[in-house]
């Protein structure tokens, strides 16, 4: 109950303090056409796919407003900087490892093939360079750490080179989820 109180009152000021206003509505009427499709997640938690999707940020003003009113709900809520992100990426218990080049298709339907995760992650570093990967039965999904352009902000986000953000590795499993 104090998890889904704290998730509609997140929801509500990214929607007062953001652009996803006409998000939300059009969320909102695909809602209530589609109540009945629902997913299970890892946590057998049922979450609506259409309201997962909210946790995808368009640009750094709706990160800010999300870790705003999560620190307002949450005091010990900590903004993550790269080396937090970089961390909870690495120790994912489905993080398989790193890789000094970049895998080609073969190469990864081998690694699925060998593991008996849902999906997995692993890491590519080239040209100094760290880009990480999620591969899944869907396919693959490519993913990077991005570090915020403001001066006084040391924020970090996950991006997945779309024009979507990320403020954790949870909502970016969820949101390639649903």
């Amino acid at each position: 109950m104090k998890n889904t109180l704290m998730k509609t009152m997140l929801i509500t000021a990214l929607f007062f303090c953001s652009n996803l206003g006409a998000k939300a509505k059009s969320c909102m009427v695909t809602l209530k056409k589609a109540k009945k499709e629902q997913i299970v997640d890892r946590s057998n938690m049922i979450k609506n796919h259409q309201l997962s999707r909210m946790y995808a940020m368009q640009n750094s003003w709706n990160l800010k407003a999300y870790h705003i009113s999560a620190k307002f709900f949450n005091s010990s809520h900590k903004v993550p900087t790269a080396r937090d992100l970089e961390n909870s990426i690495k120790s994912h218990p489905y993080f398989i490892g790193s890789f000094n080049k970049e895998l080609s298709k073969e190469e990864y339907i081998s690694l699925k093939a060998k593991t008996d995760f849902p999906f997995f992650i692993l890491e590519t570093y080239q040209n100094k360079k760290s880009d990480f990967y999620m591969v899944h039965s869907k396919g693959i999904r490519h993913f990077k750490i991005n570090i915020s352009n403001e001066k006084s902000e040391h924020m970090a986000s996950l991006d997945n080179g779309v024009h979507k953000i990320y403020p954790s590795l949870k909502s970016f499993i969820k949101c390639t989820f649903s």
